[in-house]
């Protein structure tokens, strides 16, 4: 077998294998939006739930103290010998016994589907994260394996290995930062979720129901506040709708900043998409999105981002009305505080074979622009 039909073979079997990930990344695709999907329904009904069996906690604390009051009032006239007065009290009392049993079993046959659906919405939320671990390993591979080939041709077996080095180091920065944006973030705020189910717990104990359902309400809201950042950090790892085009994760990103940052994102899309590899254009977006957040933290309340196609060539430029910087100092500064969202940036955009450009002028606000050529 010549060196050239070896070459073609192999050639054939990346390409198989590119086409076997990207297939496996659609069906992961909607296999996680089916998942997502089910666990808004699940997470509805356990709100609607908790709502219901909160309501039956104050109407059997209602029906309690009134089975309470008729039967002390009947045992009052059982001792004068009140035989009339008696019969009566003990008819009303039986019925308030009975309306009490009715409402403590509902509120059993509830909190058993409350049960259910916590276990429910764990086991989808466990599915999730499976699939969101699992696409981004998919889509590594696939980054590497759609590494441009005159990126590869000039001494191959060294760039192979700076470019496996260089993916896997920018995996390694990325885990690190959201393991601190987790801890910093959302596990902080469900370990006060779980102060305050503590609090509630003690209240309820003292049959202070006023002030439980408080605990219940601020823990509610801290809960939402936690999914919320939750779904900031899963939305920056899989951006939702990214298979269709930029415009589905363009318009969530426009919302999640409007809402969490106060910022108002504006974007313009020309071309056809259609035709982009489903991992240019992931890093692509990827590559926009920390450009815009880096917007934010440097100030700025307006973003503009420019998507377009020409002639196959992805072309992305972010720009903003923040605090600006100078660009060499600001370098420097990452470095010794060991943030590395700027060299993710290139080193991404560097593997899907374009090239990123980093403009800034202190007072004047930021530019950032890149290029993607047509991959494999």
């Amino acid at each position: 077998m010549t060196d050239e039909t070896g070459s073609v073979r192999i050639n054939t079997i990346e390409e198989r294998i590119t086409r076997l990930l990207r297939d496996s990344l659609d069906e992961l695709f909607l296999l996680r939006r089916e998942e997502t999907e089910n666990l808004k329904l699940v997470r509805e009904r356990g709100l609607a739930l908790t709502r219901e069996l909160r309501d039956l906690a104050a109407r059997i604390d209602r029906a309690l103290k009134t089975y309470e009051r008729f039967r002390g009032e009947l045992l009052e006239s059982a001792k004068l010998g009140e035989t009339v007065e008696e019969k009566t009290l003990y008819d009303q009392a039986s019925q308030a016994m009975s309306a009490l049993g009715a409402l403590e079993e509902r509120h059993r046959f509830l909190s058993a589907q409350k049960l259910d659906l916590l276990n429910e919405e764990r086991r989808l939320e466990r599915s999730i994260s499976r699939s969101d671990s699992m696409g981004n390993r998919l889509r590594m591979v696939l980054n590497l394996m759609t590494v441009p080939e005159d990126v590869l041709e000039a001494d191959a077996a060294s760039r192979s290995m700076e470019t496996l080095s260089a993916a896997f180091q920018m995996v390694e920065r990325e885990a690190a930062a959201l393991t601190r944006e987790l801890h910093d973030g959302p596990t902080q705020t469900f370990s006060a979720v779980g102060l305050m189910l503590e609090m509630a717990q003690v209240f309820l104990k003292k049959e202070d129901y006023g002030s439980a359902a408080g605990e219940i309400d601020h823990a509610l809201e801290q809960n939402r506040s936690g999914l919320n950042e939750l779904r900031a950090l899963l939305f920056s790892l899989s951006p939702t709708g990214i298979q269709e085009g930029f415009e589905t994760p363009l318009r969530r990103l426009a919302a999640q900043l409007r809402q969490l940052r106060g910022c108002e994102l504006s974007y313009v899309l020309k071309g056809e998409f259609g035709g982009i590899p489903v991992n240019t254009k992931i890093g692509a977006f990827k590559t926009l999105h920390q450009a815009v957040l880096n917007a934010v933290l440097h100030g700025a309340s307006e973003v503009k981002v420019s998507v377009r196609c020409v002639k196959k060539v992805l072309e992305v430029r972010v720009t903003d009305n923040g605090e600006g910087f100078d660009v060499e100092q600001e370098k420097e500064a990452a470095k010794d505080r060991e943030s590395y969202g700027l060299r993710n940036m290139e080193e991404r955009i560097k593997m899907l074979g374009g090239k990123l450009t980093l403009s800034s002028v202190p007072k004047k606000g930021s530019s950032i622009s890149f290029s993607i050529p047509p991959g494999l």
